[in-house]
């Protein structure tokens, strides 16, 4: 769709990815409609040099034109008070934190969906690039680490994959949002 009143004919849950970006990254959306267990991309919208108070307009719009079930988004550094300005209004945003822990959640989940091929994504070069500049390098203390190199024309930071990534991110736990704990009882 080329803009929110372009979304019709929807049949299950929609879900939603921002990572924000202002002036050297640019802040992505990415919304999917998941479907009988499989995700379709039904929009990706880049906003370049876009001031806060626009993207946060343009954010609240998107939720009172569509039935947003959740939109993760990224409150590190400049995302902090527009995700929480939308969290204090809508019960369906979760503030996402980038780590490097959380990172390899969120590209598992998506390589899973792809490997399983349950997710439909659209024919954009741009995503394509971006998916493969992500590179899981370990530290010396042998922890995951996500490098991205910047592309040469200054278009981002893997920004549109993040997105994708936020918005197709496996939901676990209680609360949206909360990483997993897993627990280990050792018998004997």
């Amino acid at each position: 769709a080329e803009d929110f009143p372009g979304l019709t004919g929807l049949e299950g849950r929609l879900v939603a990815g921002f990572d924000v970006g202002r002036k050297r990254d640019l802040s992505e959306l990415a919304i999917f409609e998941e479907v009988g267990g499989k995700k379709e991309c039904r929009f990706l919208r880049s906003y370049d040099r876009v001031p806060f108070a626009e993207q946060e307009a343009e954010l609240r719009r998107m939720f009172s034109i569509l039935p947003i079930a959740r939109l993760s988004i990224d409150q590190n550094g400049i995302g902090m008070h527009l995700a929480e300005n939308l969290r204090r209004d809508f019960a369906q945003v979760v503030p996402e934190t980038f780590t490097n822990e959380s990172k390899e959640t969120w590209a598992n989940d998506f390589k899973i969906l792809l490997q399983r091929k349950d997710i439909v994504l659209p024919k954009d070069r741009e995503l394509v690039a971006q998916t493969h500049s992500v590179k899981r390098r370990l530290t010396p203390s042998g922890k995951p680490s996500f490098e991205v190199e910047r592309d040469e024309v200054g278009r981002g930071h893997a920004d549109r994959f993040w997105a994708v990534a936020l918005a197709c991110r496996k939901e676990r736990g209680p609360m949206p949002g909360a990483m997993a704990e897993i627990s280990v009882r050792i018998l004997g």
